[in-house]
């Protein structure tokens, strides 16, 4: 491949036209090209082709400074536990409200509701419509 390069130089790194709209790929593909510039390098010549066929861009900084985004979970745990925690702390109340308000107000029964209805038809008339 080095001498298809030292021989056609530029022009076997670049895109071909022919015709009038149609390109033709390069003589030395891409990939080749960078195999190439490693054995130049590796050889202590410089690459003259760096505008052509650059290396692997050196970032100065690299993404997010070098540390991992992780997973939303992780980030929003200790909110999510927060949040947990106070709904815990109301569940004592609750419990006793909700259970409150399913209590049979025996003395609100009529005493022939008491002789004729199950406790279930009870609950129904005086709880559960209310």
């Amino acid at each position: 491949m080095s001498h298809i390069l030292r021989r056609l130089g530029e022009a076997a790194l670049q895109f071909r036209k022919v015709g009038g709209s149609k390109f033709l790929p390069p003589i030395i593909s891409r990939r080749r090209a960078m195999v190439l510039r490693k054995e130049w390098l590796a050889e202590g010549k410089e690459w003259p082709y760096e505008h052509i066929v650059p290396g692997k861009p050196k970032n100065e900084q690299p993404y997010n400074n070098g540390k991992q985004r992780g997973h939303k979970r992780f980030a929003e745990q200790a909110e999510r536990q927060q949040k947990i925690d106070a709904a815990m702390a109301k569940m004592p109340q609750m419990i006793a409200d909700y259970r409150a308000s399913r209590r049979i107000p025996w003395d609100a029964v009529s005493p022939a509701d008491k002789l004729l209805l199950t406790v279930r038809q009870i609950r129904e008339k005086y709880v559960y419509k209310k």
